[in-house]
């Protein structure tokens, strides 16, 4: 046996010092120590799919909604509730998916809100009012709610600690080229199919994925250990993990690097380091949220009230999705290496670029601004995906990553609404877009301060140390041994 196998086993001891048959095999150092390959791009790719059709189902209102509103003759404003309503299904989908990732499990979560919002937006294409319009986005958000944390969740779990940030970049992406994904959809289906084309796709792609992917994603094996569940699905996931592992009729399975916690307590996330470090991502994903969602929901309607026609409002607004794609991937590998250090320079640089867009640019310098907010402010949400899925022990990874994605969407629903309410104003888009910068500018100071008190190995410092293994028996125990540390 080589090295590496020796080294995630752990031989039971009977009390005269006889070694027994029977094995111990640690999943945390199995997965730590895995080889990139075939299991992890079939993860990160299956994964990148279900976030594709999530982010063009986020998107997808505002792509129909310039012939939306000339179809149905309303002003641009009238949308702004329902861009609300969807980001508040979102939130509640956040938090109510969270509790049921942590309790059915992180696939059968993704699963189930794959499912219900691709059921839900196929049903928009028979809308015929704003008031249905506004509750099937708001039902269909809280599908949308459900998968994204889960799967940055899934991912994360499955990630060796030197690459989650990437892998969950990687996985992100999917979500930033899905929401711009709607452009072209739009520019090539929209003027023969009218509106309802934008949400035909979006309803039928996810029900198909749902459908197929689910003989291809993974549970989490860290988490079915700590559960105590499915032994099978572990022994399987094992054996794609490395299949040179031996494992016997009687090998036990541990995740040693986390604490076994029987109920779980809110206060478990303000807790040691926690402290600082959850009210900081909390309102640096409000700031950044707010800034982004204005920006995505609005900007297609905001690119035409400067000149621009509507088929290239559509593609500009495709080139904020691909900056984001490109911002996030420039920022994984910086998050594993330097923590949040990087998250402090993009919203520097976004912030006056955001201002410039009302400024009257010719198309060509157009392009280049676009694209440069969605790679500066799309970038720095894909740079607090990455921390939150990372900064919270198994036991309540999923309650702690749904928390700060619902809590995100204060902003994402403010942005919005805020969006809806200064056009219901008549101020000139040069004022709009400087609305929009204020909140970028918001999330490079708190982005400082989290880059101050969070380092990417801190999980490994607070948690995974012998006496919280040993000692963690009661949620209400967390907060003193984690004091210690």
């Amino acid at each position: 046996m080589t090295d590496d196998r020796e080294s995630v086993y752990c031989h039971q001891r009977q009390p005269g010092g006889d070694v027994t048959q029977h094995q111990t095999l640690d999943i945390s150092q199995l997965i730590d120590r895995q080889k990139v390959g075939l299991f992890a791009v079939l993860l990160i790719l299956s994964t990148w799919i279900i976030m594709l059709t999530d982010g063009y189902e986020l998107g997808a209102l505002a792509f129909a909604a310039p012939a939306l509103v000339k179809a149905w003759h309303v002003e641009r404003s009238a949308l702004g509730p329902i861009f609300g309503a969807s980001i508040f299904g979102i939130m509640a989908g956040s938090f109510l998916f969270g509790y049921i990732g942590d309790w059915l499990g992180r696939k059968r979560a993704i699963m189930l809100g794959v499912l219900w919002y691709g059921a839900l937006t196929l049903v928009t294409i028979w809308a015929t009012s704003l008031d249905q319009l506004l509750w099937l986005r708001f039902a269909a958000g809280i599908g949308v709610g459900g998968a994204v944390p889960n799967a940055f969740v899934l991912v994360s779990e499955f990630a060796p600690k030197r690459l989650r940030a990437t892998w969950v970049t990687l996985m992100f992406t999917g979500y930033t080229l899905g929401a711009g994904l709607g452009g072209l959809v739009s520019v090539a289906l929209v003027p023969q199919y009218g509106w309802q084309a934008v949400f035909l796709v979006g309803g039928v792609a996810p029900l198909m994925a749902g459908v197929v992917l689910w003989f291809v994603m993974p549970e989490s094996a860290r988490y079915l250990v700590l559960k105590g569940r499915g032994r099978s699905e572990v022994i399987a996931t094992v054996r794609l993990l490395s299949p040179d592992t031996e494992i016997g009729p009687d090998t036990q399975f541990i995740v040693s690097d986390e604490p076994v916690i029987q109920k779980f307590s809110p206060r478990m996330l303000f807790t040691g380091n926690l402290r600082l470090i959850t009210p900081m991502l909390w309102l640096a994903y409000i700031a950044n949220s707010m800034a982004l969602f204005f920006l995505q929901s609005w900007l297609p309607v905001l690119i035409e009230g400067v000149g621009v026609l509507p088929k290239q409002a559509a593609l500009l607004t495709t080139l904020f999705s691909v900056g984001g794609t490109m911002g996030g991937l420039v920022m994984m590998r910086f998050v594993d290496k330097r923590g949040v250090l990087l998250i402090v320079l993009l919203p520097l640089v976004g912030f006056p670029l955001v201002a410039l867009l009302g400024m009257g640019l010719n198309v060509f310098n157009l392009m280049c601004a676009v694209f440069g907010v969605g790679f500066c402010v799309a970038g720095t949400q894909s740079g607090l995906n990455a921390v939150a899925s990372m900064i919270y022990p198994t036991a309540f990874r999923s309650k702690g990553t749904g928390s700060a994605l619902g809590i995100a969407k204060i902003g994402s629903v403010s942005g919005p609404i805020i969006g809806g309410v200064l056009l219901g104003a008549h101020l000139p888009v040069l004022q709009l877009f400087h609305a929009a910068a204020i909140p970028v500018c918001v999330v490079a100071l708190l982005a400082f301060g989290l880059s101050r008190v969070y380092r990417p190995n801190l999980d490994a410092e607070v948690f995974a140390t012998n006496d919280v293994m040993a000692s963690l028996n009661a949620a209400d125990e967390l907060p003193r041994l984690m004091a210690k540390h």
